[in-house]
């Protein structure tokens, strides 16, 4: 089933931190990704990016805007319209309009929801974003979502 994984915490949390660190495990694990879209240049990816790539058949989206005020539900929409992700990862705060956003979408173009927080921590933030990273891709292999 189309599935939409929404990292969401509080600001300043690590969001877009973790779901950049996902996307360089994706792309060195599965050497044979296809670049469908990406908003940068995507060997010098920074926090606020969008990317869309193929793995094994499936296309996936990256979305790491998520803060209140950005659009993120038109610009998810925009996303599902135009590449038809199975699989989309996005950030999002914990209540509001971000995650409203999320819901709606989900909702409209048929998608289930796994909502996962960051790992809340005081010191060693790489690290710990890192980590996080390879538990996300754990579960999208585990799922097979991918």
């Amino acid at each position: 089933m189309k599935t939409i994984i929404a990292i969401w915490n509080s600001a300043e949390k690590g969001k877009s931190s973790t779901i950049l660190e996902l996307t360089n495990l994706l792309l060195t694990k599965f050497p044979n990704h296809k670049i469908v879209f990406c908003d940068k240049d995507v060997n010098k990816l920074t926090i606020d990016f969008r990317l869309i790539i193929e793995i094994n058949g499936k296309t996936i989206a990256l979305e790491s805007q998520g803060d209140p005020g950005t659009k993120l539900e038109h610009r998810l929409d925009n996303v599902e319209a135009k590449y038809h992700p199975f699989l989309i990862f996005c950030t999002c705060r914990t209540r509001g309009e971000t995650v409203a956003a999320i819901n709606n979408v989900s909702k409209r173009h048929l998608y289930d929801k796994i909502w996962t927080s960051t790992y809340d921590t005081t010191h060693s933030y790489k690290l710990i974003n890192g980590i996080k990273a390879e538990h996300l891709l754990d579960l999208i292999i585990k799922m097979q979502l991918i």
